[in-house]
């Protein structure tokens, strides 16, 4: 009985020292862990399924990249690379709300981790710079450029109040660019109509896009040579129907294809799909084979308005739109319809009053008393008339190179005037006295 009870006592001690024992050794092996669980609790950085992420990604898995990407933002909204790549492959599935939201959410953190995915150059960037330029090819890209017509046709989608300040803006700017002493002379309201500025513009965007290599030689030329009596009406066919509205800013378009560029370096398009819709944009701005065309522009019949069309063909030979021998040959045909035809016009040429002046003697008559006395008239003439050997009048009018005057009038010295004898038998009949010479009249030649 004693035994047993000293038994029981040590039975419980050993049982205390191994619970003790057990305690301690899991006291020391939670102390060991408990760090670990500390990080695994607050460093959940989602870091893991964003690498995952982004292996998808560049595997072309764009559903199962955005899905590791969400995982991770869940684990750490904040995770750049999660946030990027995840952005990038909602663009791929058309989800542009959530592309949008996590390229927002980029530009907001601004952090300074880089990374290669959707730069063009595949060179590292800022992520928050990329967020950005992609955040404003998304907007660009869902932005209406074009609309098609009832016809068929292309046209941009811009209203005329916008389009016509965007024209002249962007003539403004390339005639800057050019001569900025020449932009300051010039009124483009007073030089171009809203639709002359419509139609320059369109010629400006085609001359960026061609020195930009979005167009060919061939696309630039051909259009250009369509539509290219809208800037000289008088020496070429007549523009194609809608060249004369509104259109959106060279600057828009030029930044919409490069966008549509990088979207296939980038793989966010295919080629088929930027050459599709780059093609739509051409075809918007300037067709090459127009359907319909504008009216003939009518000459300018006033000096005034002639003088206007010279001078907006200085401007577009200053844009660089036209060459120096297109700008002679079209002041040539302005000057041909205002009826300045400087070849027919000698600055030698005679004066076109067709004066003879004769000279000639005076005449003297000498006038007896009536009747009474021998009447003595005396006329001179010149021996003869001299003419110009040649004349030459206005309107090709043909005069024969020499006129000849008649023959010289032979006029007897005196002529004898005699009265009957039985005159002077009349009663009360005296002989007249000769009138004295001083008083005689002059009478002029009638030649």
């Amino acid at each position: 009985m004693m035994f047993s009870k000293h038994f029981s006592k040590i039975l419980l001690s050993a049982t205390a020292l191994s619970l003790l024992s057990a305690c301690a050794t899991s006291d020391k092996k939670t102390s060991e862990e408990k760090p670990d669980w500390l990080v695994g609790i607050f460093t959940k950085t989602g870091q893991a399924d964003a690498e995952k992420a982004s292996m998808a990604y560049l595997g072309g898995n764009f559903t199962q990249a955005l899905q590791y990407a969400t995982d991770s933002l869940k684990d750490n909204p904040d995770n750049q690379q999660a946030l990027l790549v995840g952005a990038l492959a909602a663009e791929k599935l058309g989800r542009i709300n959530t592309a949008r939201k996590y390229y927002e959410d980029l530009i907001i953190l601004n952090g300074d981790e880089t990374s290669i995915l959707g730069t063009s150059d595949g060179q590292p960037q800022k992520i928050s710079v990329i967020a950005k330029k992609r955040l404003h090819a998304l907007t660009i890209a869902q932005t209406n450029l074009t609309i098609e017509n009832r016809d068929g046709t292309k046209t941009f989608a811009v209203s005329p109040k916008v389009g016509s300040q965007q024209s002249k803006q962007a003539i403004n700017k390339a005639l800057t660019k050019k001569s900025p002493a020449t932009a300051k002379k010039t009124n483009i309201d007073n030089l171009f109509s809203g639709n002359q500025q419509n139609i320059v513009s369109r010629f400006l965007i085609l001359k960026e896009l061609a020195e930009k290599d979005f167009i060919t030689k061939e696309e630039f030329l051909s259009r250009r040579q369509a539509n290219l009596g809208g800037l000289l009406p008088l020496t070429n066919k007549a523009p194609g129907v809608g060249i004369d509205q509104p259109v959106p800013s060279p600057d828009l378009i030029v930044e919409r294809l490069e966008i549509l560029k990088e979207g296939v370096e980038t793989r966010a398009i295919t080629p088929q799909e930027f050459s599709a819709e780059r093609d739509v944009i051409i075809e918007a701005l300037m067709s090459p084979n127009p359907r319909a065309r504008l009216k003939n522009q009518a000459p300018s019949k006033n000096i005034l308005d002639a003088a206007k069309d010279l001078r907006r063909l200085e401007a577009l030979y200053n844009l660089g739109l036209i060459t120096d021998t297109e700008r002679q040959k079209e002041k040539q045909a302005i000057e041909k319809y205002l009826g300045i035809k400087k070849d027919e016009i000698s600055p030698s040429a005679p004066a076109t009053t067709n004066n003879v002046t004769a000279q000639a003697t005076t005449a003297t008559a000498t006038v007896a008393a009536p009747l009474s006395a021998p009447l003595t008239v005396q006329v001179s003439v010149p021996e003869q008339v001299q003419v110009p050997a040649a004349i030459t009048v206005p309107e090709q009018v043909q005069i024969p190179a020499t006129v000849t005057a008649p023959m010289p009038i032979q006029v007897p010295a005196a002529v004898q005037v005699t009265t009957p004898s039985a005159f002077n038998q009349l009663p009360n009949a005296t002989p007249a006295t000769p009138a004295d010479a001083s008083k005689t009249p002059n009478v002029s030649n009638p030649f």
